[in-house]
């Protein structure tokens, strides 16, 4: 459990919400494994539910925007859900128009993004990142981590990250390099093709933990 916990000073420092009911439409495998591990340890709150819904078309970021908005306009998905959190896990490689699909989605979704891709956000599990390196790179450092080779999509593989590495120090990288880009006046909304490497995924995964070390302190 060490590894999904806030430590104290931490725990302490931050802005906790209620997660409450929330429902997370993922671009890939990696994604979803990677919140179902904290949501199976959530589950044990009947206060809190989180549903992670996988874009299983092989798409890429638009995709999975057309994917929630259909999903939401189904009267039953839209009668359960149209309370719950809606947020939006996709990488910002493709499509070409990032940017439009970005802004289409804000408003609607809350976006747990990254650039290049979910793994920017995994790697900083081990190192800190501030230079924008290759996809293939970012695999075979994550490979080098993990005394073999990375698969994406990998059940026991995102298990292994969350487990092995270090999830506070990938929240202070990727905190740090959003303020960073906030600083030079950047912004997702406008920027997030100059915005790499980044991921906003630190956000949620944040309270995840916090929520995670508030159980267990009054267990």
């Amino acid at each position: 459990m060490a590894r999904t916990r806030l430590s104290a000073q931490r725990l302490a420092g931050i802005k906790k919400m209620n997660i409450g009911h929330i429902i997370i439409f993922c671009e890939g495998k990696s994604e979803k494994y990677y919140f179902e591990y904290f949501a199976e340890i959530l589950k044990k709150n009947k206060y809190t539910d989180i549903e992670v819904i996988l874009e299983d078309a092989n798409g890429n970021a638009r995709t999975v925007l057309n994917c929630a908005n259909n999903f939401m306009l189904n009267d039953r998905n839209n009668q359960k859900y149209s309370s719950y959190g809606k947020y939006l896990a996709f990488d910002c490689d493709d499509p070409p128009n990032i940017q439009s699909v970005i802004q289409d989605a804000n408003g609607k979704y809350e976006l747990l993004i990254s650039n290049y891709l979910f793994e920017t956000w995994l790697l900083m599990h081990f190192e800190d990142m501030e230079e924008k390196i290759s996809k293939s790179e970012i695999y075979r450092k994550l490979g080098f981590y993990l005394h073999g080779d990375y698969s994406k999509g990998d059940k026991g593989k995102t298990r292994e990250i969350i487990q092995n590495g270090d999830v506070e120090k990938a929240i202070d990288n990727a905190k740090k390099l959003e303020e960073q880009y906030n600083a030079a006046g950047k912004g997702i909304l406008t920027d997030i093709q100059e915005m790499n490497p980044y991921t906003s995924v630190y956000r949620m995964v944040e309270q995840f933990m916090a929520e995670i070390s508030d159980q267990e302190q009054y267990r």
